[in-house]
């Protein structure tokens, strides 16, 4: 029997692992499972910050929940001035990005667990019972369905008239996106033990990058499914499986022939593209990714620190301690700065430089601010925990919160 474990963030990664709670793999459908009330006693306590710049919310409206430390799940896609989005309970919206005003809306009232990917005329979601659907990109009718492996967590990638599908059966599948139909796919073995989550495939010219939970990088033929490469970013070690998981499950990127990529309990690495080679490693684990600019990686380690890593070398350049434990999302770049949030629903933007904090927001203070709230109205504090990585778009960032709302704030120079 397998097993899968969902991540308890902010701690050390042995000592969350402790923990966790297990669930069984059924019919090669991995169940989530649940866990206890979160104790954040150990988040570093915000201090009072220097605003050095000014951010401004634009709008925010509520587009409904997304799963608990969803890490790279359902999150918010950009395209042609439009924004693209799914809840799990099985709700498609499109969005005007500049307004928050609703474009369209479909209901299929399934569960979602993964998407939306967003391609030339169609957008594409996953359903809990491992169903993937096929939307028209400007009405949202459906298309067509099409029985998959297993539930899909990572955003598919649309590329040339395919559909790059990973499952969490350490699958990668491609289809055909005018009809469904299954082109070819690449299996591996699922470890006895692994994280709940799912890294999404990159595409790089005629090449799938694609991580897995045994710590193993593959690069595939995009045309035929052929294996290329094989390289391992991380080396299971240590005698429990527990100790052994190594997983790829957060999000990683590729620039100039190069992909850089994270793994639990593992190193950050940078491969060579055209054949596999490690440029350089460092051990640190990470379970929701990195990003990268011109010269730069930025990652969130399993602490909540964030780092940024020379892109040529892999030398720190500066590490901020002043959020660990406080269960940090995903970085994503914006401007010369990087943007995290946090369990608590606070969005923090650092300096890319030097990794100062520049400006701080409340989600929720936020969301009072844009939705007036009267002085006799009850009106009750949410956590708006962020799970999702921020997407940052120009000088526009949007950050999904797991109560439901996405905020849209923009930079002012």
């Amino acid at each position: 029997m397998n097993v899968v474990l969902k991540p308890f963030l902010g701690r050390s990664a042995l000592a969350s692992i402790g923990r966790l709670m297990a669930c069984s793999v059924i019919a090669s459908s991995l169940i989530a499972c649940s866990s206890s009330e979160k104790d954040y006693s150990d988040a570093t306590p915000l201090s009072t910050i220097d605003t050095r710049i000014k951010v401004v919310p634009l709008w925010a409206r509520l587009t409904g929940d997304v799963p608990k430390s969803a890490h790279a799940q359902l999150p918010v896609k950009f395209d042609g001035g439009r924004l693209y989005l799914a809840n799990r309970r099985g709700e498609v919206a499109v969005l005007d990005a500049r307004t928050g005003k609703l474009d369209w809306q479909v209901k299929l009232g399934e569960a979602l667990s993964g998407g939306p990917g967003v391609g030339v005329k169609r957008l594409f979601v996953a359903t809990r019972k491992a169903v993937l659907i096929a939307l028209d990109k400007i009405t949202g009718v459906e298309q067509w369905r099409q029985r998959i492996s297993s539930e899909m967590l990572a955003t598919p990638v649309v590329v040339n008239g395919q559909l790059v599908v990973q499952t969490i059966d350490e699958k990668i599948s491609v289809y055909d996106t005018a009809t469904g139909k299954k082109v070819w796919d690449y299996a591996r073995t699922v470890p006895k033990l692994t994280l709940r989550g799912t890294s999404a495939p990159i595409v790089v010219g005629d090449k799938i990058l694609a991580g897995f939970s045994d710590g193993s990088l593959v690069a595939l033929n995009l045309a035929t499914g052929e294996l290329l490469w094989e390289t391992a970013v991380a080396a299971p070690h240590g005698r429990t499986d527990l100790e052994r998981l190594v997983d790829i499950d957060g999000l990683f990127d590729a620039a100039n022939g190069i992909v850089y990529v994270s793994s639990f309990q593992g190193r950050v690495a940078a491969v060579s593209i055209s054949d596999g080679n490690v440029l350089w490693a460092r051990d640190m684990s990470s379970y929701t990714g990195l990003a990268i600019s011109a010269e730069h990686v930025f990652v969130t380690d399993a602490e909540s620190k964030v780092w940024a890593l020379d892109g040529r070398t892999g030398a720190t350049l500066w590490r901020q301690d002043k959020l660990a434990g406080r269960e940090l999302s995903a970085p994503a770049v914006v401007d010369d700065m990087l943007v995290v949030a946090d369990y608590d629903g606070f969005v923090h933007w650092l300096s890319a430089e030097d990794g100062q904090f520049m400006a701080r927001e409340n989600l929720d203070a936020t969301w009072r601010k844009l939705h007036f709230v009267w002085e006799d109205e009850e009106y009750e504090y949410e956590r708006r925990s962020v799970s999702v990585v921020p997407l940052a778009v120009d000088d526009t960032v949007y950050v999904r919160d797991n109560v439901g709302a996405l905020t849209a704030f923009q930079l002012k120079h």
